[in-house]
């Protein structure tokens, strides 16, 4: 490939990048636990590697917990800002948990929202399932419906999970979206082979990207795919990019003792390629300035008007 026709797919390629979406289990979220500086430095920059991020186990009471987390997350290096979009306190006891939705606005917005209608009393924590605008052609919005499963149920909450899609499916006509969150599923909490027999991995459509084998907890001694994301939807799926859990220790150089004052969980995150188009595009003056340079570099046979 010639060296102007390489830097002019350079410029082209920079105007589209990956869209992240994430799913991290906080581990008793705290006003308290946020306060903490170690804490707080490490939480805005694993927030800020996403679009959009599900915390669970927000168990902040006071309500001022995530206000502060997003103070220091839109202060943090000019990628936001960032809104949050949260759930109200769902448990069946004296112990409450809330989904937090945390998105980055310039990119992403809120189009509708709902707390799922658990008549049966199913789930420990009924999803709070909400649709979010993406800015692409192939899929112009996604629905996330997280879920944190009670270790004491987990098969029987991940087969209603099911039925969870299918009312998600007729309240807003799409079956574009994706299931994910701490869902127990693995080692103790769920064999692999009732893990197999699971009507989520049995119905056909859903792509269940976090592989059995990844390991999603941060302690040396454990090894167990608790943290999950699933797809579903052609659309969706045709987006779908690259999928793992981030091992924030390592990237953040944390002693196991540091990182499991944050969780004692990894984050999972999927990238939807083509799905965002850079929010600030080149200047008139600056993609001049770029195509002249690298016109420059033509040969005289290929420069124009020779």
């Amino acid at each position: 490939m010639h060296c102007p026709a390489a830097i002019l797919l350079i410029l082209l390629a920079s105007g589209a990048e990956a869209f992240r979406i994430c799913a991290f289990n906080a581990q008793r979220l705290t006003l308290a636990k946020v306060a903490r500086e170690q804490v707080m430095d490490t939480l805005v920059q694993i927030l800020a590697r996403c679009d959009i991020m599900v915390l669970q186990e927000v168990v902040d009471s006071s309500g001022s917990a995530i206000p502060l987390l997003l103070r220091e997350l839109n202060r943090f290096d000019g990628s936001g800002p960032y809104k949050s979009l949260s759930s109200p306190l769902l448990g069946r006891s004296t112990y409450m948990e809330k989904y937090v939705y945390v998105y980055r606005s310039q990119k992403t917005q809120v189009l509708n929202y709902y707390v799922y209608n658990d008549k049966d009393d199913l789930f420990a924590r009924e999803p709070f399932v909400a649709q979010f605008s993406l800015p692409s052609k192939v899929l112009p919005s996604l629905v996330l419906v997280p879920l944190h499963t009670t270790p004491k149920a987990v098969e029987k909450e991940l087969n209603a999970l099911y039925d969870v899609f299918l009312d998600v499916s007729q309240h807003w006509q799409s079956k574009d979206m994706i299931l994910l969150g701490d869902f127990n599923a693995d080692c103790g909490s769920l064999t692999k082979k009732r893990l197999d027999e699971l009507v989520l991995r049995t119905e056909p459509g859903f792509h269940w990207v976090i592989a059995d084998g990844e390991d999603t907890t941060v302690r040396a001694s454990t090894h167990c795919a608790y943290d999950r994301i699933v797809l579903h939807g052609e659309r969706c799926q045709s987006l779908l990019q690259a999928a793992a859990a981030f091992d924030f220790p390592r990237s953040f150089q944390l002693t196991e003792e540091e990182a499991l004052n944050i969780s004692d969980h990894y984050p999972v995150e999927v990238e939807l390629s083509q799905a965002v188009h850079s929010v600030q595009p080149l200047s008139l003056a600056t993609s001049a300035a770029a195509v002249a340079a690298a016109l420059s570099f033509l040969p005289p046979q290929l420069s124009p008007g020779v």
